[in-house]
């Protein structure tokens, strides 16, 4: 028997303990589940889900681009029909570098539907309220630190940002998507400017 999209979140949101490892991470470890255990329960949601990556490289394979050392390949989740967008990141000199790009998509882009959400949100992002710090001026000395500078209302939204109102949405049940086209925005070109937008649609939603 397959579950519902809209029942991912209250079977899969919190991981079986069991299945739960810990990363180390700049000094302090990470709790997360495995790619195999995620795709057991993409099977259990449904058998025919699929993932394709965005775009081929020359050679037929996954494309992906190399930034600060870092190896970053987006692809499409589709599960019971609706097609998600996820990243795959890993370090650029992995021995097996497109099985591990693949492997952390899948954990990232199943996130999306709210499979093990609880190991990635910390915070809801409508109690998120105020300016949006962005690139902060470097300190001239050690005792004057420069004001950040405060995004305008047509910088856009910042992956944070997006990732913390996708996991919103996941958690109270709703489709991202939907609630941003209802604000009459494109999500993946969402500004500052359209926060009070998507928030309004969001919580008129939770309210219900």
């Amino acid at each position: 028997m397959t579950i519902e999209l809209k029942d991912i979140l209250p079977k899969y949101g919190v991981p079986d303990p069991s299945i739960v490892g810990k990363l180390p991470k700049g000094g302090a470890s990470l709790d997360f589940v495995g790619h195999a255990d995620v795709t057991k329960m993409l099977i259990e949601i449904d058998p025919n889900w699929t993932w394709e990556p965005v775009a081929f490289d020359a050679d037929g394979l996954p494309a992906y681009r190399v930034e600060n050392g870092m190896a970053h390949m987006a692809g499409w989740l589709t599960i019971h029909g609706v097609r998600r967008l996820g990243i795959g990141s890993v370090m650029h000199n992995k021995p097996d570098l497109l099985k591990e790009l693949a492997s952390d998509f899948i954990r990232n882009a199943a996130m999306r539907f709210g499979i093990c959400l609880a190991l990635w949100t910390k915070q809801e992002w409508h109690d998120l309220d105020g300016p949006v710090a962005v690139n902060p001026a470097p300190k001239k000395a050690p005792a004057k630190k420069a004001p950040a500078e405060t995004a305008g209302p047509d910088t856009k939204l910042t992956k944070v940002q997006l990732t913390q109102f996708v996991q919103a949405c996941a958690k109270a049940q709703l489709d991202a998507d939907e609630v941003a086209a209802e604000a009459g925005v494109e999500l993946m070109q969402a500004t500052v400017g359209d926060l009070d937008k998507l928030r309004a649609v969001f919580k008129t939603k939770v309210g219900k």
